[in-house]
């Protein structure tokens, strides 16, 4: 016979919340340990809980701008890390208690446009589209030129007044030489000057400016009367403005190099096998560096990605061994076997579907992941994965749009941000969690709302990545330092904060944390049966001496619900109040169940909400529950 009564759902096993926000379907019909509305919360070790808080870096704003890029530079012969970051067009440095303005990047780039980064041999580099770039390379170094610059004028020749041997008429041009020993490319040649058994004094040699970086100088000269320049000397400052050059043309050295060029104004950028990749706006070539030389871009070394109309590239990633190339209509991929550029395959994904967002993309369990739009509409993240890397086979499957993307089930949530700012979306993979920063809501001129994705395998029921949204955050760019998640502030405030504090507060602020759980109808069979709701057990973690409210209501009820307290201390004894020979030590409990009645709730679905009473520094955390019935009729 049937048992009608004290029915407990689930029978064997306890209701876990820990898969994450599902918008998309009636919450009648999502998995048991989904929510329909959650905000603030993370899904660790199989349970729901307050995420952790946020502070400022620092108690004086960096600047009065929004951050415009904040990135970590790591030494190469140790593990010491500097956070730079961007604000009003200047860059700042943090010395592990202020932010230090770095003098020769002021103004160099522009208040509120984005800047890119990459780092390649102990240096960080630096562009934003529409200035030249730069590179840092830490405390002791100046701020300098990406590239090293062509002189802007040549040498002028005059006879010197001692030393004689060069007879004959006379070229010079001269170049530039970096810190890391690359030379640029050679000047415009000088006027001909005609010797006659003489030594020639070269005046007015180029001297570069401080920020072009440049720690020595090259002369180069003809034979008489040739055309072919040769190396005279190198002078090892950038200070001599006069050379005497009595080398006669047999001890002449090596050819004058060609081909030098410096990086463009790069909008992307990234390091792989060896080169930096960039994209240059200015034509929509993907350009790249000599290998082993970030500094020198040869001009036949670009590749012609998409259709330079519609399908433009934005962005770069990596998958395997070849450069994903993330465009406005379709993801390519540079498929690189080798070092060697004439090996490289260039080849459109099987997607229809491309991005805008240039710092939105990230990696997960061998995938990379990228805001998707098609037909110029965003239409949620869909991610890249391929099995086998082949030239002639299929190089990258993708998910597809619809059913098949990543956050198809924030679909909702999806198609409430903001198109304008598509540019704006960016993301970082922090402990097997990708943070992704987004502007949402019409009206919102600046990314206000975090989406966690958690691929993370924490989850006891199944291995699916959750999605859940994080609110009263204005980021604008990420970074890592030391271990720690860090992010600049998209509004106007000036500040960097870090992220994921032992405080549950926003600098002092609550957090509003709370979650849902969808709507039981018990047993299958049964959805359509009417229930007195008896009682729940809820299983959950003792984290302090304060309240966590519960809530509860039936049948899709748009209210509020019946509000009720569970008290989560621990208890225990606490150390110097005890009496010796008197009281009794008490350990105290890590974690609580409790059995709650549930009055006179009478309908054919039930719906648990559990919070942190958006109260600053309380917090949650449960792992479970069930409930009890009683089965009534048809109704």
């Amino acid at each position: 016979m049937e048992k009608r009564f004290h029915r407990r759902y689930p029978q064997n096993d306890r209701i876990y919340l820990d898969g994450g926000l599902n918008s998309k379907y009636p919450k009648a019909l999502i998995q048991d340990n989904e929510s329909p509305d959650c905000a603030n919360v993370v899904f660790d070790d199989g349970a729901v809980g307050t995420r952790g808080g946020t502070e400022k870096l620092t108690s004086i704003a960096v600047a009065t701008f929004a951050c415009d890029g904040l990135y970590t530079r790591t030494d190469n012969d140790g593990p010491a890390q500097t956070m730079c970051a961007w604000f009003g067009g200047k860059m700042y440095t943090w010395d592990a208690s202020t932010f230090t303005t770095v003098p020769s990047a002021i103004s160099v780039f522009t208040a509120g446009t984005r800047v890119f980064s990459a780092e390649y041999e102990n240096y960080l580099f630096f562009g934003n589209g529409n200035s030249t770039p730069y590179k840092y390379g830490g405390d002791s170094d100046t701020f300098t030129r990406h590239g090293v610059p062509q002189p802007s004028s040549s040498p002028t020749a005059g006879t010197a007044p001692t030393g004689t041997g060069l007879t004959g008429d006379y070229l010079y041009k001269v170049s530039f030489v970096n810190s890391n020993l690359v030379e640029g490319n050679v000047s415009g040649q000088s006027a001909t000057f005609t010797a006659a058994n003489e030594n020639i004094r070269l005046t007015s040699i180029p001297v570069a400016p401080q920020s072009h970086g440049v720690s020595s100088r090259r002369l180069y000269r003809t034979e008489a009367s040739g055309t072919v320049f040769k190396r005279v000397a190198t002078i090892n400052d950038n200070t001599t403005t006069t050379y005497d050059d009595g080398v006669v043309d047999a001890n002449l050295g090596i050819d004058a190099p060609s081909d030098q060029g410096e990086p463009p104004n790069y909008s992307a950028i990234i390091y792989h096998q060896g080169r930096l990749f960039v994209i240059d706006p200015t034509d929509n070539l993907v350009k790249y560096s000599e290998i082993g030389n970030p500094y020198v871009f040869k001009a036949t070394s670009f590749l012609r990605i998409g259709d330079n109309s519609a399908d433009t590239p934005v962005g770069f990633n990596i998958y395997d061994n070849s450069l994903v190339v993330l465009c406005r209509a379709n993801p390519w991929i540079v498929y690189m076997p080798s070092t060697t550029d004439s090996d490289w395959a260039v080849l459109r994904v099987r997607a229809n579907f491309g991005s805008r967002s240039p710092l939105g993309s990230f990696k997960f369990d061998s995938q990379v992941m990228f805001p998707a739009i098609q037909n110029d509409k965003f239409v949620g993240f869909a991610a890249l994965q391929g099995q086998t890397i082949t030239p002639s086979a299929s190089i990258l499957t993708s998910t597809a749009l619809g059913s098949e993307l990543q956050s198809e089930r924030i679909e909702p949530d999806i198609f409430d941000v903001l198109e304008s700012n598509l540019d704006d979306i960016v993301s970082i993979v922090y402990q097997n969690k990708a943070y992704i920063t987004v502007t949402k809501g019409a009206g919102s001129t600046e990314n206000n709302r975090i989406y966690i994705f958690d691929y993370s395998i924490g989850r006891i029921n199944g291995s699916q990545p959750s999605w859940v949204p994080w609110t009263g955050l204005n980021s604008n760019a990420f970074t890592i330092l030391n271990g720690n998640l860090y992010f600049g502030d998209s509004t106007a405030t000036g500040f960097v904060r870090q992220m994921n504090t032992v405080a549950y507060n926003d600098d002092g602020a609550a957090i509003d944390s709370y979650i849902w759980t969808k709507e039981f109808s018990g047993y299958k069979g049964e959805e359509n049966f009417n229930k007195d709701f008896r009682w729940a057990y809820f299983f959950y973690k003792l984290v302090g001496n304060f309240d966590m409210n519960y809530s509860v209501r039936v049948d899709s009820s748009a209210g509020s619900g019946l509000t009720a307290q569970i008290n989560l201390d621990a208890g225990g004894s606490n150390w110097g109040e005890l009496i010796w020979g008197r009281d009794n030590w008490d350990p105290g409990r890590e974690d609580g169940e409790i059995k709650k009645a549930l009055g006179t709730f009478r309908g054919k679905r039930i719906q648990f909400k559990f919070s942190n009473q958006n109260i600053a520094n309380q917090h949650f955390k449960i792992y479970g529950l069930n409930f009890f019935y009683n089965k009534k009729g048809l109704r």
